[in-house]
């Protein structure tokens, strides 16, 4: 194969690949909870809640609405209960601490958080969109959002639209 015929064999095979990438390939690169949300998703999430919904891989609790990056601890609250990605894994905080709520071991910095409320052990809890809060299995403890405003603390709550960076994220309008 001459050089000439080479070069042009291969501009042709660059040409399809990239115009196959293009006619494949999404706009957006969301991932949620492991799951890849299709263009359509975030195209629709953004339409509904009036965001902009930046390319990342998110972790989501759909029971409390918390949302972060994975491997990092809660950044914000989100609507509860949106239909997004796939279970919530134990390890997607990266977390060491052996508190684990809703099926998320928190990440330090989420315990740091709480133990300014409240004390802190180790265990399986469930928290709802509410705040309340127990262990697995077990009856309401008590209410994070009342815990957090009796110690001064201001409520970061569920239908927040903003996140502790302050960007915009999904809540109500």
């Amino acid at each position: 194969m001459t050089i000439t015929r080479l070069a042009s064999f291969l501009l042709m095979a660059l040409t399809v690949a990239l115009a196959t990438h293009v006619a494949h390939g999404q706009a957006h690169n969301v991932i949620v909870n492991g799951v890849r949300l299709t263009d359509g998703q975030v195209t629709a999430l953004q339409q509904q809640y009036g965001v902009r919904i930046h390319d990342g891989d998110y972790w989501y609790d759909t029971r409390v609405g918390a949302w972060g990056f994975r491997g990092g601890p809660t950044v914000g609250f989100i609507v509860p209960g949106l239909a997004l990605g796939g279970p919530l894994r134990l390890d997607v905080s990266n977390g060491d601490t052996g508190v684990v709520i809703n099926g998320r071991e928190l990440h330090g910095l989420d315990v740091a958080r709480l133990q300014q409320v409240m004390p802190v052990y180790r265990g399986f809890y469930w928290m709802d969109a509410n705040g309340n809060f127990g262990l697995v299995g077990g009856p309401i403890i008590g209410n994070l959002w009342a815990l957090s405003q009796r110690s001064g603390g201001r409520r970061e709550g569920i239908l927040s639209t903003y996140d502790k960076t302050g960007a915009v994220v999904i809540g109500g309008r």
